[in-house]
């Protein structure tokens, strides 16, 4: 359960800057004295520096995001380690939690079993050449013996012999093909014959001559009677689908008791008193099994059939009807479901599938929202059934962007808009990653379409306008009352659908409205309203009641508290209004403590960082206006400690570099004005450097950007580090000399620049440049009819 999006943190990271533009409306300037000297060199004390995480490859598509998988240490400030965690398939036991629900009553069998979906794999033989049948494999016949006659033709094909069998001496009874039996030849004499092998004549006495006696021939023993081998019996428990064959079946169990054709392809078999089983049904499509329906004798234990069935290391997945009852539970690897009512442990009936995608996705669903590993490793089974499982791709998506693994989610949510079972509902979640790439043009376009589609389920249209409404209040403030409308307008559409009986719409609707309530406080403080505190408390408060029903009554999760104290930050930090966050950190670090003691998933754990670092900074730009700066200062250290351990395996959108970079030019800035420590100013310049010139972020924010590279100059110039001063003052002039391109407005904002760049070059002898700046600087002062500029 999960408010924040890419977009609505590129809202954040672009509001930021605006609510402190009038705390730092022109650079730091160079030229800080009356005398306009440059300002001494101090010698400040060592400000508390880790080290930068280093960038993480891109990798190709895959799920093999690292984490160290062991349960973590509960620190006011935790660091992950950046270890190899386990890989997605690594199970884990979770619990099933049994929901709440009338009893369901499960009416008795009249008919053929219902099948979810067919899925034929057939498995070619390699042994055999190309273009013959499909392999099936049978039972090997017993040898024939003189008493016994080889069956027919029709009813058993010899196998292939492998290279193995064909190896095999001939005197082996059973031989490479045990349906015949090989002898050597024995040569046997007769009367009158002659040796083959004449023997040189010796000499010996000469005997007495005696009559001849008839010679007898030899009789070559018969062999014994080779045992007939007995099949061992097939019970109903030994039956898989797509793995049992029809002639196991027939020869153990010969005819049914009854037999019923659904289609040309598709009939039901039914056998009477079968092991444990009052009535056993197959469903047969051609010649394969599918499915097999067991109604037992007596109702039997749960925990005695997953010892009969091999499910006990199994975790199970509920099974629902559309109001959220539970109908049964089912075994994805197995393809098993046991159906059963919420209130007993007795099952009476027993379903037997193949392992389909849909049983997978059923647990992924299931399972906790914080178990990121788990419902991902679900997600990869259920395309390894299903490639192109619309779904499957759809909840890996959402999953990927909560990771940071920007380039996967995309291409995840490209594949389940192309999948099987596609809804409007994923295009409109791959529209949002591609307006976070910076194509809002088209993201508008295309999020209109299914706002305006009234095939669209409402809680579907209700999402687009909310989403619709994000994307014009992140096309600038003249767009800002287009946007109020169209949250209020999913909030129209929404609004109805809280009583559903349907758990899944019930659900979204009150997603929607917690959405659209916290955008409308974050609309109302970006705009030109009134009575702004009063307007943004009811919109934040509203939304809370509804996050609290969804965390009593929806399963829902901290993670909604968690987005809701952001936007409350983010919304007090837009104007004026007196307000303390110390109340909101504290419930934002005990809501933290409070998720990571729910789940041991590394890769929730990292996410989680990364998240309550961005609401951390929105209490630092809150103390700073609130000139707070030794608790903005500290509140930006535990800051960065928690996105610098999420930071780890995540790709940096546009958004995080405007956020990231504000947030470290901020506690720079305090270093450098407010304590004079211009060491640990540049510390955290460093950090906010890589992130302010971006190239990702070139077109963007350029009169704000270009003065932070300017006030950013005079601290690396005051520690002696003068080239790289320059570098960034004249970075600085260039960005703004660009949005005064576009806002001739903003040329004011480019005496400053001028003027420090003048002094740095008078300082580094180069009297003709530092001439050249301070005539464009009076130059732009004279044209705008200003006296001095104050210093």
């Amino acid at each position: 359960m999960r408010y924040s999006t890419i977009l609505q943190l590129t809202v954040v990271a672009t509001c930021c800057w605006i609510a402190v533009g009038q705390i730092s409306a022109e650079p730091i300037r160079l030229n800080l004295g009356e005398s306009d000297q440059p300002i001494p060199h101090q010698v400040p004390s060592q400000f508390p520096y880790t080290e930068t995480a280093q960038p993480v490859p891109y990798r190709p598509f895959s799920l093999s995001l690292t984490a160290d998988g062991e349960p973590p240490e509960i620190p006011s400030v935790r660091q992950v380690s950046a270890e190899m965690p386990p890989q997605p398939q690594d199970g884990t036991d979770v619990s099933v939690r049994t929901p709440d629900g009338a009893k369901v009553v499960l009416p008795e069998s009249d008919g053929p079993l219902r099948i979810f979906r067919i899925h034929e794999e057939p498995i070619q033989n390699p042994a055999a050449p190309s273009g013959t049948s499909v392999y099936r494999e049978q039972p090997a016949p017993a040898a024939p013996t003189q008493e016994t006659k080889p069956a027919p033709a029709e009813a058993t094909q010899p196998e292939t012999p492998s290279a193995e069998s064909s190896a095999a001496t001939t005197d082996n009874p059973a031989g490479p093909f045990p349906n015949y039996r090989y002898a050597r030849p024995r040569v046997v004499p007769t009367p009158g014959s002659k040796p083959a092998v004449q023997l040189a004549p010796q000499p010996s006495p000469v005997p007495k001559e005696e009559p001849a006696a008839p010679m007898t021939p030899v009789q070559t023993p018969e062999p014994a009677p080779q045992p007939v081998a007995t099949p061992k019996p097939l019970t109903a428990w030994e039956v898989i689908p797509q793995q049992t064959t029809l002639a196991q079946i027939n020869a153990a169990w010969g005819e049914p008791s009854q037999q019923r054709r659904i289609d040309e392809d598709k009939r039901v078999r039914q056998y009477d008193q079968r092991d444990e089983c009052a009535k056993v049904e197959i469903a047969i499509e051609g010649d394969q099994i599918i499915s097999v329906y067991m109604i037992l004798e007596k109702p039997m234990p749960r925990t005695s059939l997953e010892q009969r069935l091999a499910l006990v290391d199994l975790d199970p997945a509920q099974v629902q009807d559309t109001s959220g009852r539970r109908l049964g539970i089912i075994y994805p690897e197995k393809g098993v479901m046991l159906p059963m009512s919420a209130d007993t442990n007795q099952v009476e009936r027993i379903i037997i599938q193949a392992p389909s995608a849909e049983a997978f996705m059923l647990r992924a669903h299931g399972r906790s929202p914080l178990a990121f590993r788990d419902r991902l490793a679900d997600c990869q089974l259920a395309i390894d059934q299903e490639p192109h499982y619309a779904d499957a791709w759809y909840q890996m998506s959402t999953i990927l962007h909560r990771l940071g693994r920007e380039q996967e989610a995309f291409e995840a949510a490209r594949k389940a808009t192309a999948g099987v079972g596609s809804l409007p509902e994923y295009r409109l979640y791959r529209t949002l990653l591609s307006a976070a790439q910076g194509k809002l043009a088209s993201g508008i376009h295309s999020t209109q379409q299914i706002a305006e589609d009234s095939t669209v389920d409402p809680q579907i249209r209700a999402k687009a306008h909310c989403q619709w409404g994000d994307f014009l209040q992140l096309a600038g403030p003249q767009k800002n009352r287009e946007a109020v409308q169209h949250h209020v307008k999913a909030i129209e559409l929404a609004s109805p659908l809280v009583n559903d009986t349907n758990q899944q719409t019930r659900r979204a609707a009150k997603r929607v409205l917690v959405d659209a309530h916290l955008s409308l406080a974050i609309d109302i403080a970006t705009g030109d309203w009134e009575r702004k505190e009063e307007v943004v408390n009811q919109w934040l408060q509203r939304s809370k009641v509804y996050i609290d029903d969804m965390v009593s009554n929806e399963d829902g999760t901290g993670e909604l508290r968690m987005a809701w104290l952001t936007k409350s930050l983010m919304a007090h930090s837009f104007y004026g209004a007196p307000f303390d966050p110390g109340d909101s950190v504290d419930q934002i670090l005990g809501q933290y403590r409070e998720m990571v003691s729910q789940t041991d998933d590394p890769f929730f754990h990292r996410t989680l960082e990364w998240e309550t670092g961005q609401a951390l900074s929105q209490a630092v730009f809150i103390q700073h206006a609130r000139q707070q700066h030794d608790e903005a200062l500290k509140l930006a250290e535990q800051a960065h400690t928690f996105l610098k351990g999420g930071q780890v395996g995540r790709e940096i959108t546009i958004a995080d570099h405007l956020l990231l970079g504000n947030l470290y030019f901020r506690a720079g800035a305090i270093c450098a004005v407010q304590k004079q420590k211009h060491d640990s100013a540049v510390q955290w310049y460093d950090l906010a450097m890589s992130h302010l010139t971006d190239p990702s972020v070139n077109n963007i924010m350029l009169d704000r950007r270009g003065e932070s590279l300017v006030s950013m100059g005079v601290s690396y110039w005051s520690i002696g580090r003068r080239e790289q001063g320059i570098s960034l003052t004249e970075k600085g002039k260039g960005l703004i000399e660009s949005a005064i391109a576009q806002d001739a407005g903003l040329q004011p904002k480019l005496i400053v620049p001028l003027d420090n760049l003048a002094e740095m070059y008078r300082e580094m002898g180069d009297s003709e440049k530092s001439a050249a700046y301070t005539a464009s600087s009076k130059k732009i002062q004279q044209t705008l009819g200003s006296g001095p500029v104050s210093r």
